[in-house]
């Protein structure tokens, strides 16, 4: 399907990628070589399966992963595109907003790390994959395949597993301030969870 709607969802991924890779490759230059490239060993493989998944999601054409889920329509493509504009927005957003304290490993707390509690982290607690799995999701309307839902299935079960983890990081790491940012801040979703 090469719709307006699916363009604007893959220009859309195309900037949060750009994005990411520019915030990467910043934040490795000044580290120490070893420790960057054993970084980056962990990072490309994470990318490249990405790559792979949005590259079969596309091109799906065994075990019916290309069939329709839900209808091709002008009404669930605005509602996708929306929700990934305004997810890869909340997730550059939130990027941009944790600054040096980001780290593409989450089981590291830098030197100097801080809990940012401002910006989109007042809104909720992962940001990043709030935009993430808004994203997703909004993809998964456009294209209303089969594969776009296994990815949005997929895509919800590890965000899980990384918030967990990274929750219990952050409770470990900051104690009380991060009991009272978790008692006032939802998850994952604003007002909500």
């Amino acid at each position: 399907m090469n719709s307006p709607f699916t363009l604007i969802a893959a220009a859309a991924w195309c900037v949060l990628v750009v994005v990411w890779l520019f915030g990467y490759a910043a934040r490795l230059r000044g580290a120490n070589v070893p420790r960057a490239r054993s970084h980056l060993t962990l990072q490309v493989p994470a990318a490249c399966l990405l790559v792979t998944c949005f590259a079969l999601m596309a091109n799906a054409r065994s075990y019916n992963l290309r069939m329709q889920v839900t209808p091709e329509s002008d009404l669930f493509g605005i509602i996708g595109d929306v929700l990934v504009l305004a997810g890869v927005g909340f997730a550059v957003w939130a990027r941009v907003v944790l600054g040096h304290n980001w780290s593409g490993l989450v089981m590291m707390v830098r030197d100097g790390h801080q809990l940012v509690q401002r910006g989109p982290y007042a809104i909720v607690r992962h940001p990043i994959y709030t935009g993430l799995f808004a994203a997703i999701l909004g993809t998964a309307l456009t294209l209303g395949t089969l594969a776009s839902w296994m990815a949005v299935v997929s895509g919800l079960a590890g965000i899980l597993l990384r918030v967990d983890v990274e929750e219990r990081l952050m409770a470990s790491e900051f104690g009380d301030a991060h009991a009272a940012y978790r008692a006032r801040t939802p998850k994952l979703i604003p007002f909500m969870w």
